[in-house]
C-alpha cells in the first residue's frame, strides 16, 4: 500500500508509535529472560506476581507488557520521575541491566484469554 493511500488517522497512528519508541532500548539489546525471572523472584513477586499477575489490587499485571514500555516505567520510577510508595523504594536499586531483564521476562510470558466477558 502507497502513502498516499493511508488516511489521515493511520499516519498519524504511525508517527505517534515512532515517537513513543524513540529513545527506547534497540529490541536487539533485550534483557536476559533467565536472569529477570530469577529478579522477578527475588524482589517483583510479592505484588506483581513471578506470573506477572497481580497479587495486590494497587500493582498492575506485568504478563505480556511490551518490553519497551516496561524499561521506559522502571526507567522512571528509578530515577524518581514515576513515584510510588513501594516502586520508590525497590526501582532505585536496579540496575539498567536488571531492568532490561525484568522488562525482557515479564515481557516474555504468554497471556491468553480463556473467556471473552459477554460471549
Amino acid at each position: 500500500m502507497k502513502p498516499s493511500n493511508f488516511k489521515p488517522c493511520a499516519i498519524a497512528v504511525l508517527a505517534a508509535a515512532s515517537l513513543a519508541t524513540a529513545g527506547l532500548p534497540d529490541p536487539a539489546h533485550a534483557g536476559d529472560v533467565g536472569k529477570g525471572r530469577h529478579l522477578a523472584a527475588a524482589k517483583c513477586q510479592m505484588c506483581h506476581g513471578l506470573d506477572g499477575v497481580s497479587k495486590l489490587p494497587q500493582a498492575p499485571n506485568l504478563a505480556g507488557q511490551v518490553e519497551p514500555y516496561l524499561i521506559e516505567q522502571m526507567k522512571a520510577f528509578h530515577d524518581g520521575i514515576r513515584k510510588n510508595e513501594m516502586m520508590s523504594q525497590i526501582a532505585p536499586g536496579l540496575s539498567d541491566s536488571e531492568i532490561q531483564d525484568l522488562a525482557a521476562y515479564y515481557a516474555a510470558i504468554e497471556v491468553t484469554i480463556a473467556k471473552i466477558p459477554g460471549e
